[in-house]
């Protein structure tokens, strides 16, 4: 796991400042290559091959290269190159992807099983090319603007080489209002971008000329036609793949651990390395609230496989403390509150001396987890049941009630039957179910109202209602919030996180799986928990789903409440004119007299206000109020 950063100039100074700013994600190494037309940097966090001959830029011939991530089956890849007259010095993945790109160019990412994010410069063609991996497990942002191009691992390089003058992109920032994240390829910034995961970028430094290609995308795979397999068949099948998926991620020369919430996705994980590899060490972290904690759940599965165990309790004083960090970690506007048990994971992690982590995530995009995904196909087919015409008088009828009730609770009420009257289509009521803040909400909050059109659409065709709800998670909510937050917290305290569930071949399967077998009978994620029952006893596991989610409302009600009065000020608001200060003051307000619903309204504007004050308040001109 490493850093990269690259632009197409010659500039030692914003170099070597860019490679500074993500020291973290890379401390064991640090390397350069600067030319005419292109620079790139790395850092290095030695997982594979820890001598110098891993080191980077790595040059073969007329390519250079910088990559960040695991090619897990590389040496396989590398015996495939040997037949092809290639010679190898090192033992690591970078120097078998290097040559894999000269041997078979672009289509050598087919190839690849694994996590990356890789750029390579080819001195001949002036070409630089970066590579994103298929789900985007690895960030890659990019800013291209006239004759201006940088790339990086991360936000903060970029706004070290444009030295902070850079415009706060509106559509991004209602986006991040009404998710909690901003999604591909938008980022906080204007004419800045994260590239696309299962795409590659080309870019020619001297004519300018920039073009992005997808490679690669689960889409197609609905579209097959569905396996016409038993259910053993298709439960067999599934558990050699995750097996398989499973060792690739235990490739490495230093210790590995995962993350255990108790929950099916991380105890499968746990399940199957601690049978097929053994010696696990697993993490968790509890709460004091009993509500949130499932840390008795994840050692009653620790004590059954006998991993390794190690549980923190974290409390409101040590959020705080992580709080004070946490727009340094995520340096783009991020409201997933579960980044900071994450980070606390990762510390502890860190600390047993662990440098490579497993994370289960992606399961319930892939598997059909989420409760959202059944209570959203009842109301939409409830919506289809109403005949078009009928549907426009209770329309009326509604929205005629709604002027003449003065009760906030049954006006809130009449609201959502307003609304649900009103869809025009399944995304646009399940993106407005999913939204923090509803589209009237955000012309409140918002100076500069922005709408929110997705860049990924939910997929037509032969596909249920439930699979096109986990087709949009999985474009957007999995890679730009749920992935996101595991990459920044890893890398902030420089370790690994894997994604072992997220392996392609696996999604490729689960695709082409009858839906019948992924929610059957009300059970959801119904074929990985056949599996799951082959190694852990069905009664330890069954319990409702809770994730790492932490008492924001108890925290904010106590020692936190202070970050709430520091930053909603109107001299804070007024700073960047992008927010109204009336409508935060009036959320405020209720919230203080025990409106409990508007807390992670208060906590998406307060961390905004955090990430403003650290990344914004000392160049306000770079603001964009046009």
């Amino acid at each position: 796991m490493c850093g990269i950063v690259g632009f197409n100039k010659q500039n030692s100074k914003k170099l070597n400042s860019m490679i500074k700013s993500i020291h973290h994600r890379g401390p064991d190494d640090f390397g350069s290559f600067e030319s005419e037309y292109c620079s790139l940097g790395h850092v290095r966090l030695s997982i594979m091959d820890l001598s110098k001959l891993g080191h980077q830029p790595m040059v073969y011939k007329n390519l250079k290269m910088v990559y960040n991530g695991e090619v897990y089956n590389f040496k396989e890849i590398r015996e495939e190159l040997k037949k092809a007259n290639y010679s190898f010095i090192s033992d690591s993945d970078t120097e078998v992807i290097l040559k894999a790109y000269h041997c078979w160019g672009i289509k050598a990412v087919d190839k690849f099983i694994g996590m990356f994010a890789i750029a390579i410069y080819d001195e001949e063609s002036s070409d630089l090319v970066l590579i994103r991996d298929r789900v985007g497990v690895k960030p890659l942002f990019y800013y291209h603007k006239d004759s201006e191009f940088v790339f990086a691992s991360e936000l903060k390089p970029i706004i070290k080489y444009k030295e902070h003058k850079l415009n706060i992109n509106n559509k991004a920032l209602n986006e991040y209002f009404k998710f909690g994240y901003i999604s591909s390829n938008l980022s906080i910034f204007e004419d800045c971008y994260k590239l696309p995961a299962g795409s590659y970028l080309t870019y020619n430094t001297k004519t300018n000329r920039l073009s992005i290609t997808e490679y690669w995308s689960i889409a197609p795979f609905f579209k097959l036609e569905k396996f016409k397999k038993t259910e053993k068949e298709l439960i067999d099948e599934l558990e050699n793949l995750l097996i398989d998926a499973f060792k690739y991620r235990m490739v490495s020369d230093v210790p590995v651990g995962v993350f255990l919430s108790g929950g099916i996705d991380s105890s499968i994980v746990a399940a199957i390395l601690q049978k097929h590899h053994g010696n696990i060490h697993t993490f968790t972290i509890g709460f004091n609230e009993s509500k949130y904690d499932e840390s008795k759940y994840a050692k009653e599965i620790a004590d059954y496989l006998g991993t390794t165990h190690t549980e923190k309790i974290l409390g409101a004083k040590e959020a705080k403390k992580i709080l004070h960090d946490f727009v340094n970690v995520y340096d783009e506007p991020f409201a997933d509150s579960s980044g900071i048990p994450t980070i606390m994971v990762s510390q502890v992690a860190k600390d047993a001396n662990v440098k490579v982590v497993l994370s289960a995530d992606g399961g319930d995009e892939i598997f059909c987890g989420y409760d959202r995904y059944w209570e959203m196909n009842r109301r939409w087919n409830t919506i289809l049941s109403i005949p078009t015409p009928l549907r426009y008088i209770l329309k009326g009828a509604v929205v005629a009630l709604s002027k003449i009730v003065s009760n906030s609770k049954i006006s809130y009420k009449i609201n959502v039957l307003k609304n649900l009257l009103e869809y025009r289509n399944l995304e646009e009521m399940y993106t407005s179910s999913i939204s923090f803040f509803k589209d009237n909400e955000l012309e409140k909050l918002m100076k500069q109202k922005e709408v929110y059109s997705s860049k990924n659409s939910i997929y037509n065709g032969n596909v249920s209602s439930m699979e096109k709800m986990m087709l949009w998670d999985y474009h957007h909510y999995m890679v730009d919030d749920i992935l996101t937050k595991v990459d920044r917290a890893t890398m902030s305290v420089s370790i690994e996180g894997r994604e072992p569930l997220l392996d392609h071949r696996i999604a490729e399967f689960m695709a082409q799986v009858p839906f019948k077998y992924k929610y059957k009978d009300g059970t959801s994620k119904y074929l990985l928990k056949k599996v799951l029952e082959r190694y852990i006893p069905k009664e330890i596991t069954e319990r409702p789903k809770k994730g790492f989610s932490i008492p924001i409302l108890e925290w904010f009600k106590g020692d936190l409440k202070v970050l709430f009065k520091e930053n909603f000020s109107k001299e804070q608001i007024d700073k960047h004119k992008l927010l109204n200060y009336t409508y935060i003051k009036s959320i405020y307000k209720n919230y203080e007299n025990n409106n409990l619903n508007n807390i992670n309204k208060l906590w998406f504007i307060l961390i905004f206000q955090l990430w403003y004050r650290k990344y914004m308040s000392k160049n306000k001109r770079s603001i964009n109020n046009d």
